[in-house]
């Protein structure tokens, strides 16, 4: 028999599934591409200066693979390279363009999560707003773990944010 808590585990799955393909559906709709270029170009503007080696952790990136997309931002017109190469890299951060492609992307991220809470009255939503909150900031473990859970956020939004409350 199963319980309770296998029953929520499983309708959290199938939402957490939902709202993948909502945010993936929305992000290729505005960039054309696939695979980590929102999660890179969202690290980046949210750190910007950052080198490849740094951008590699939180987005669970090998070395090549994290150099070949940060050449497919930079030749898209989203990221601009600067400073010295060598062994410190050089350091990342968006161009104007890539400012223009991220409000684009939170945009059509926000309207595609937001459609899937429509069932949800205001009172609901400030109730799951709690829950999320307090499951969130126990994830927040970690440096590393910290920005690859918020490697999609649109952090102008989140005024209090309970990954970074986590870490104080």
């Amino acid at each position: 028999m199963f319980s309770p808590a296998d029953r929520l585990a499983n309708l959290l799955g199938a939402f957490a599934l939902e709202a993948t393909t909502a945010q993936v559906q929305a992000a290729e709709a505005v960039t054309g591409q696939t695979g980590a270029t929102t999660a890179a170009l969202v690290t980046i503007a949210a750190h910007p200066n950052r080198t490849v080696e740094e951008l590699r952790a939180p987005l669970q990136l090998s070395q090549p693979g994290a150099t070949r997309l940060v050449q497919r931002l930079v030749d898209a017109g989203w990221v601009e390279r600067s400073g010295p190469g060598g062994r410190g890299g050089h350091r990342l951060g968006p161009t104007p363009a890539g400012r223009a492609v991220l409000d684009a992307l939170f945009e059509a991220r926000r309207a595609a999560l937001l459609q899937l809470l429509d069932p949800l009255d205001e009172h609901e939503r400030r109730a799951l707003t709690e829950l999320l909150e307090r499951t969130l900031e126990a994830r927040a473990t970690d440096f590393v773990g910290k920005q690859r859970l918020c490697r999609l956020c649109e952090r102008r939004t989140c005024t209090a944010c309970p990954v970074a409350n986590a870490a104080h």
